[in-house]
């Protein structure tokens, strides 16, 4: 079970909390407690199973959002979503964290993450 607080570090390696503020069955939400509630910062994670060619699938989403107000006033968000789709097999099961190493090494270079925000593929 993960914690109800969970601090991370931001871009700048500074820490930030991030505080248990909703949850249900399938899903839970945390806020960023240096953010504000007009321009929060938060975490979600949700849970579903699903189908995918009759085998029975588990989904996982955690996002990383950020809320502000543009220059004219309107709420705009920003957010970077990961999703984990594993079908219930064990064989597939255990794909998952190389999978897991790509990303992580895909996204540990700033390189790669502005290439793909200019559209590069």
């Amino acid at each position: 079970m993960l914690s109800d607080n969970i601090a991370l570090n931001d871009a700048a390696a500074a820490s930030k909390t991030f505080a248990k503020n909703f949850s249900s069955g399938t899903e839970t939400r945390r806020i960023d407690t240096a953010s504000t509630l007009q321009a929060p910062r938060n975490m979600t994670i949700r849970h579903q199973v699903v189908k995918q060619s009759g085998v029975d699938v588990d989904r996982h989403n955690f996002v990383f959002s950020k809320q502000r107000l543009d220059a004219e006033g309107r709420t705009v968000t920003s957010s970077v979503s990961v999703v984990y789709t594993v079908p219930r097999d064990t064989t597939a099961a255990a794909d998952v964290p190389d999978l897991t190493a790509f990303v992580k090494n895909f996204m540990a270079t700033q390189a790669n993450i502005d290439a793909v925000l200019r559209g590069e593929s």
